[in-house]
This record gives structure tokens, sequence and C-alpha cells, in this order.
């Protein structure tokens, strides 16, 4: 594929929006990369598909004469991203036989302590229908206090270049800094919060106040007893390049918090982990909330009825914020009514595609709205879910076919039809994304 302006545009737009997108741990402070499942991979027979379905497709497509706009771009990609997502999530609602719609759903009484989700992949063994969970504690991190000083006091030490060193179970830093004339405490705490956040070494650092005093506090990202040492971090200025004496001005090994695990009973048997986060049975994926306080919890799955109610209205939910949240992320530098031509294409093809589901559809509490987008009433009875696994597939196949070609939604003129007396395929030629995301993503 030839590199134009372009396809330049397209990849740093892509890989702006999309790539490493890191969400905040319910557990702590770090950041953590978008947790992976058995649906973003795929085998050599599927992405052979893929290419032939990209053939074929180019054996009939006629070129067309395109001039996107920053806007239009954001728009495709962010529809091919939106596209696979919605598939990600319609897969996970698949049950071990991979019946669309049949996966089982897992429920906490206590959501308040507790919340829990079903992966049947990672079973060990036979999965019990329920168990219950008592917290005895959390798991907490290594905070280490410095000590309360006059904030806005000028600090008590000689102006020249300091350090001190962290020591952490991965690496030894060395934070090198000057200390200014007239310089305060609460600048100079600020100052080595943001050298220490900035290092990504497994600590970070915050200015804490009280009543004109403050304090820099230090918290390890690791949370749990170590493995090895008796600490996730150790501070000190012994043996440091430049002078010492912050550490003991500031306090900072005078308060240590030493990290610990979470204690909790499982049907009365007593475990331990090392985060607020761990498997039970290996299917139960247990997230424990610490702001909330101790207490108990009874978990265990939903009758299949319920089952069932729960994955399509996550299915409605997942849909709806395709069909809406794909110009999240797409700059408002223009005119909001570019918004609503961007999506005017989509919105009528996704119409006349729920048009010959829509009877279907309705048998299971599902209603399509005049704007493409759906609302889900539980119904009282369902008789069997069939009618809504063969839609399962075929939403499937749209949104292949959208993954495939998002191009396909941008106003576009038609420049020339293929020869047809010809045999030459260009196999990325329906769309320069396509051409782009093939080995990632379809």
């Amino acid at each position: 594929m030839a590199v134009s302006f372009t396809t330049l545009q397209i990849y740093d737009q892509y890989l702006t929006t999309y790539r490493s997108r890191d969400h905040d741990s319910s557990n702590n402070n770090r950041k953590v990369n978008k947790r992976s499942t058995r649906y973003d991979t795929h085998d050599q027979s599927e992405l052979q598909n893929v290419y032939t379905a990209i053939q074929w497709k180019n054996r009939f497509a006629p070129l067309y004469l395109t001039e996107p706009s920053p806007k239009s771009i954001a728009f495709a990609v962010h529809l091919k991203e939106s596209a696979q997502n919605l598939k990600q999530t319609i897969n996970s609602l698949s049950g071990d036989n991979n019946d669309l719609f049949s996966m089982k759903t897992a429920y906490s009484d206590n959501e308040n302590l507790a919340t829990v989700e079903y992966v049947p992949e990672e079973a060990d063994g036979k999965v019990p229908s329920n168990f219950a969970l008592e917290v005895e504690s959390f798991a907490s991190p290594q905070i280490n206090t410095g000590n309360y000083v006059n904030a806005n006091q000028t600090v008590q030490l000689k102006p020249d270049s300091y350090s001190f060193d962290i020591l952490t179970n991965k690496l030894h830093y060395e934070l090198q800094f000057n200390i200014n004339e007239g310089e305060t405490n609460h600048e100079l705490q600020s100052k080595l919060s943001r050298l220490i956040n900035s290092s990504d070494i497994g600590v970070s650092a915050k200015v804490v106040e009280q009543d004109g005093l403050s304090a820099l506090e230090l918290t390890s990202d690791a949370y749990g007893l170590p493995f090895q040492n008796a600490r996730h971090f150790t501070i000190n200025d012994d043996k440091t390049s430049y002078r010492n004496g912050v550490v003991d001005y500031l306090g900072l090994n005078d308060n240590i918090k030493e990290a610990s695990n979470a204690i909790y009973s499982i049907n009365g048997n007593e475990e331990s982990s090392y985060s607020n986060t761990f498997n039970v049975h290996g299917a139960y994926h247990v997230t424990l909330h610490p702001e909330n306080g101790m207490g108990t919890a009874d978990i265990g799955l939903y009758a299949d009825a319920e089952s069932l109610s729960h994955n399509i209205e996550t299915f409605v939910d997942g849909y709806n914020h395709f069909l809406s949240g794909v110009l999240t992320d797409i700059p408002d530098d223009e005119e909001k009514e570019d918004d609503l031509s961007l999506t005017r294409l989509l919105s009528k093809d996704m119409t006349k595609f729920l048009d010959v589901h829509r009877q279907n559809l309705e048998k299971y509490g599902i209603t399509v709205n005049e704007d493409a987008s759906l609302d889900y009433e539980q119904p009282e009875t369902i008789a069997d879910t069939d009618a809504l696994k063969g839609f399962g597939n075929h939403i499937m196949r749209k949104l292949t076919s959208i993954s495939l070609d998002p191009m396909e939604y941008i106003d576009r003129r038609i420049c020339a039809y293929p020869n047809p007396f010809t045999n030459y395929i260009n196999p990325y030629m329906t769309s320069i994304y396509t051409g782009m995301l093939f080995n990632t993503y379809t």
C-alpha cells in the first residue's frame, strides 16, 4: 500500500486514539492496559477468510473518489473500532458451546462489598452455582507519610543540589533535584511529588495538607505483602551522589504503613490474596471495594431466564453505544450539522437491516426505534431463543462487513467501474483502513 499524506493522517489518528488505551485500575493508582480476551486473537483460517472476503469484494467494487476531511477520517477509524468492540461484546455473551446469548451471568447480593464477573473458560473443574463470601480485611499498599511541616515556611536546608535513593523490588532509582533560595516546604514537596510520579518506578506521591501543614505521602503501586523483600520500597540518602538530608528533613521513613493482603473466607474456608481482585474456582472474578467497608456477600449464577435477559440488555446497551458513540472521539472543531451527515448513511443502513428482524426482536422485548436505536423491556416469558440466535449471527456478519470497509459510510463519488475482462485484484483497494488494520483486528 502506497504511503500518502492521507494514509499518514489515518495512522496518526488511529494510534493517537486507540493505541494503549489505559484506564485507572480499581485496585490502585496504576494505569494498566485493557484486558485481553480470547476474542482479541484470531487463527490463520480466520485471517484467510477475511483476506478472501476483501478479494471477492474488490472484484466488483468501483473506484471511488474521496476527499476525506480529518473529521471523516476519525469517523471511519472509530466506526471500524466500534464495530469490532460490538462484535467482541456479542461474542462474550456466548456460552461454552458458542451459542449466542447463552452466557450465564453471575450476581453479588452486596455489590458495595464485591462485584463479580463470570468467565467459564477459566474454570477449575466443576463450578458451584453459588458460594458465600466473607471479607475480614482488604489488600493495601505500602504508604510512607512524611512529617507534617509548615507549608509556607522556607526550607530549613542549605540551597544546593540534593538527591536520595528509592529502592524497589525491580530497580534502584536516584532522585536528583535542587533546593533553591527562598523555596518553601510545600514547593519542595510538590517538586518531589512531580519527579516521583513522572519517573514511573512503581511508587506514586502526593502532598497532603492539614491545618496549614503539609506532608509528602508515597504509596507503592503494588498491593499485598511483598514476595521477597520486607517492603515494596525503601528510601535512603546514605550513599547518594549529591548532598543528603532531605529524607530526614521531610521524615520520609518516619511513618510507614505496611502493605497487607486481603483476607477472606469462601464458604467458611479462609483464603488470602495479594490484591483486591481474585478468582474463585477460576470462573468467578471477584473485585472487592475497600471504600465501603467489610462484610459478607452471596455470589452465584442467575437462572437461565435472568441470564438471557441480562445478555439481551448488555447487547442492546452495546449496540446503542456503537450507534451513538461512534462520534465520541471525533474532534468537534467543525459545525455540529456535520455530525448528522457523517452518521446518516450508517443510520439508514442499520434501519434497513433491523427492519428485516423487527418482528422477531419484539418477541424478546427489543423495540427498534426510528433512529435505528434499540430499547429493551424484559418480557414475561420467552418460548425459545432460535430467532434471537439467528439475529445474532446476522448482525455479526453485518458488523464484519462494516469493519471490513468503513469508508462505505462516508459520502464518496464513483469514479470508474472495474474492467470485467481483467483478473487483477488489489486486495486493499476497498479501503486504506482495511489494509492498515488487517493483521491486528480482522
